[in-house]
């Protein structure tokens, strides 16, 4: 396909042009294409698609099914509630993990895990403090950081948000602080 037409259903697919079914097939062909352009193509739907139609997302990233508490228990983490926890530990590899919200993302590189306005009452009260716990043990004792994405799936009828699917990949980021925000940047 040439540069031009390539362009034009790039910008068609972030201006959210193109359908669910439209971008699948999109998807499918630019597989089969197996070249650059392809690869290209397929990180561009992906990337659209998580942010804005996790449906598809899950179809065309089936391991973004995978259970939170599953994924963080597989790499050795813990917490002390699966439910309300927002960040997880692993003594053994002296890390945390926050669950990074496709929806906080500042840029392709910087994502905010924590702010201080996320602190609420009953079991956010309880995420949040167990996160600054965990933010800690980085400060104090040289624990490292790592991310996974999450994907937003709206809110329940008490407004917390819910997860949608995960994307099961650790990546291990620097944290700073930044007004209320505690920002992770990919390295």
């Amino acid at each position: 396909m040439n540069a031009n037409l390539f362009d034009k259903i790039l910008n068609r697919i972030s201006d959210g042009e193109l359908s669910s079914e439209k971008l699948q097939v999109l998807y499918m062909n630019a597989e089969s294409q197996g070249d650059e352009q392809g690869r290209d193509l397929m990180a561009h739907i992906i990337k659209y698609t998580q942010l804005k139609d996790t449906v598809l997302y899950r179809k065309l990233v089936p391991e973004s099914d995978v259970n939170r508490k599953q994924f963080m228990e597989n790499e050795g983490f813990t917490c002390a509630n699966w439910l309300w926890s927002w960040s997880f530990v692993n003594h053994d590899k002296k890390a945390i993990a926050f669950g990074a919200w496709n929806t906080a993302y500042i840029d392709e590189s910087n994502v905010v895990i924590l702010c201080e306005s996320w602190r609420g009452e009953e079991r956010e009260a309880l995420g949040y403090n167990q996160a600054l716990r965990h933010i800690e043990l980085a400060e104090k004792q040289g624990y490292d950081y790592q991310v996974f994405d999450m994907i937003h799936g709206g809110h329940d009828s008490n407004g917390r948000s819910k997860i949608a699917g995960i994307d099961p990949a650790l990546r291990t980021v620097t944290v700073r602080k930044e007004g209320e925000d505690w920002i992770a940047t990919v390295l």
